[in-house]
């Protein structure tokens, strides 16, 4: 395989900067890539290059690293774009949480579902579809792979709108699979295989094995979590007891798309994002200390700045098989539903199990989900319709009737009052509206 070129774009988040930088640096058969890094903001652009050839360094990756602001000077030439992007992050999540209590929504987590989730599309499609509309021109071959939220509805709108070949990335089925197997059933998450069926942030675990054995372990997880402190994602807990299958990855998702959700979700649970102004200004700190610094990393620097207690994500895993036809297998993606879940409609965005190959993903077939489930799902496939075509036509209609059919919405004068509310304070990020 010849050294691909991969362009970040949204290289300076500190989330996933790091993370994504150091996996690429990791991995020997990506020795001698061409790595470009792309971020509207110099600053954090020129922490994250300087840390960048640090690892470079660590890890003997001999990756030839450039960085712009401009991402249109990175495309051209380009085999991988890994797009992780956002704009004004928490102070427009807090206002997505904000607004829809004041308007009688109860207290959601406000990112991928929900009138947050809503508001989160309105903002992230258009600049989703301007990197597309850059890619089709510069280096129409690449691949875009996503890890922006909310990330199925920019996969719709990439899918929709554009001929850029794209894939949906989430860390979300390893954190189900790590969760059942360390907290449910005392084992390593190696030990456990699951097949995962739904749309990102709101997948059902379909089948749970013994990685070794192909041991059936659903009826084990059953009994055993019963044991599980009940304070441990109770919401996912009563899903299993009520609908027979566990959702994930955690509680604070899966309650956005369920009208009473938010009665499981514990006290204070969105702290973290109104008091992120700290926590973001202490990781970027640390991310500016280290890069400041010369010479290789010792790894375990790296150890704190990494998220998700450092799962591996399955990104290597992707751009590997695109390019030299590993035929790898990962445990989910974010794909056009090629009849994969056959009772779910078809082209929407689903999350699922894949292969990925030479330039092509293979989704897994998972048959029909159980009449409930896919109720639940299938309203949610509608609404992200409305959200995607009321975010790249600015139309205000759509959006509205979005919120309606929410079903964490009270009423329709609720919905448009939100709306109201939230097309007037995030209208710098709305131009479409205006």
């Amino acid at each position: 395989m010849n050294p691909p070129k991969i362009v970040i774009i949204g290289a300076g988040s500190h989330v996933f900067g790091p993370m994504l930088i150091r996996d690429l640096m990791q991995c020997p058969e990506l020795r001698g890539t061409q790595l470009a890094l792309v971020d509207i903001a110099a600053d954090k652009l020129d922490t994250i290059t300087r840390l960048a050839h640090r690892m470079n360094q660590t890890w003997d990756a001999h990756f030839e690293i450039t960085s712009t602001t401009e991402r249109r000077e990175a495309l051209p030439g380009a085999d991988i774009v890994i797009t992780a992007i956002e704009r004004k992050h928490y102070e427009m999540w807090r206002l997505d949480i904000e607004i829809p209590r004041k308007h009688g929504t109860q207290h959601l987590y406000g990112e991928n579902g929900g009138p947050g989730g809503l508001f989160h599309t309105l903002r992230q499609v258009p600049p989703m579809l301007e990197i597309a509309r850059d890619i089709e021109q510069l280096c129409p071959d690449a691949w875009l792979i996503n890890m922006s939220n909310p990330e199925s509805r920019l996969c719709l709108a990439l899918h929709r709108y554009t001929r850029v070949k794209n894939v949906g990335v989430c860390l979300g089925a390893y954190i189900t699979q790590n969760s059942l197997a360390t907290k449910v059933l005392g084992r390593q998450q190696k030990d456990i295989d699951i097949k995962v069926a739904g749309i990102n942030h709101c997948h059902w675990v379909m089948d749970i094995r013994d990685a070794r054995t192909g041991e059936d372990l659903y009826p084990e997880v059953r009994r055993r979590i019963e044991q599980v402190d009940p304070d441990w994602e109770p919401l996912s807990r009563e899903c299993l007891r009520r609908f027979g299958y566990y959702p994930g990855p955690a509680d604070t998702h899966v309650g956005e798309y369920l009208s009473w959700g938010w009665k499981f979700m514990p006290p204070g649970f969105t702290d973290w994002i109104f008091n992120s102004d700290v926590a973001e200004r202490e990781r970027e700190a640390r991310l500016r200390a280290l890069a400041a610094e010369s010479g290789p990393l010792d790894p375990r620097e790296l150890d704190g700045l990494m998220i998700e207690g450092a799962l591996r994500w399955q990104t290597v895993d992707i751009i590997l098989s695109l390019l030299d036809n590993g035929n790898r297998y990962v445990l989910s993606l974010n794909v056009p539903n090629e009849g994969y879940i056959t009772n779910l409609k078809r082209d929407a965005i689903v999350e699922i199990p894949a292969i990925v190959g030479a330039d092509r993903i293979y989704g897994l077939g998972m048959g029909e989900l159980p009449p409930a489930i896919a109720a639940i799902l299938e309203l949610q496939l509608y609404i992200m319709d409305l959200a995607v075509e009321a975010a790249a036509k600015g139309d205000r209609q759509a959006a509205l009737e979005a919120l309606i059919i929410d079903p964490t919405v009270p009423d329709p004068q609720s919905a448009e009052k939100m709306l109201d509310e939230a097309l007037i304070a995030q209208a710098e990020l709305l131009p479409q509206f205006h």
